[in-house]
């Protein structure tokens, strides 16, 4: 897999059973009708939990100039959770699940369904509002590495 390039994101979540995020290349669009995503999480991951209880997430698609905040969520550096919500480019939408202001774009959703499969959580996600922030160029991660797009036409 790590030859299927993909994009790269934060996904987040808030609510009555607190806050988390992770960085997260297994995200894609499920259908249009009603707009729905899905999430695979690592059972493993403190967020997984949080995140299905919840029942509320916020996925920021980062930019090219975002990669130290993709390494943060992805835990380098091993700093505290809340800590990694500390910078100025941070704020909510419908669901209260932080998303990033300076990302590419924000999906903010309500969980409609998770299926447990091997070692991942599964999440289908209903997309309840969007925000638009940056025309930036994609963050792609591909053969354990970030990349970049380069444009053919």
């Amino acid at each position: 897999m790590s030859r299927v390039a993909c994009s790269v994101s934060i996904v987040c979540t808030d609510g009555p059973h607190g806050v988390a995020g992770f960085t997260c290349s297994a995200v894609c669009s499920v259908t249009d009708e009603p707009p729905t995503i899905m999430v695979c999480v690592n059972r493993r991951s403190a967020a997984n939990a949080i995140i299905k209880a919840n029942g509320v997430l916020c996925v920021s698609s980062l930019g090219t100039d975002q990669v130290d905040l993709s390494e943060l969520f992805a835990g380098v550096g091993r700093v505290p959770m809340i800590e990694r919500f500390s910078g100025p480019n941070w704020g909510v939408l419908a669901t209260g699940a932080p998303y990033c202001t300076a990302s590419r774009v924000a999906l903010d959703c309500r969980i409609a369904d998770v299926r447990e499969v091997g070692t991942h959580s599964v999440i289908f996600a209903e997309v309840l509002s969007t925000e638009h922030a940056s025309d930036g160029e994609p963050l792609i991660y591909h053969s354990r590495d970030y990349a970049t797009l380069r444009h053919m036409a």
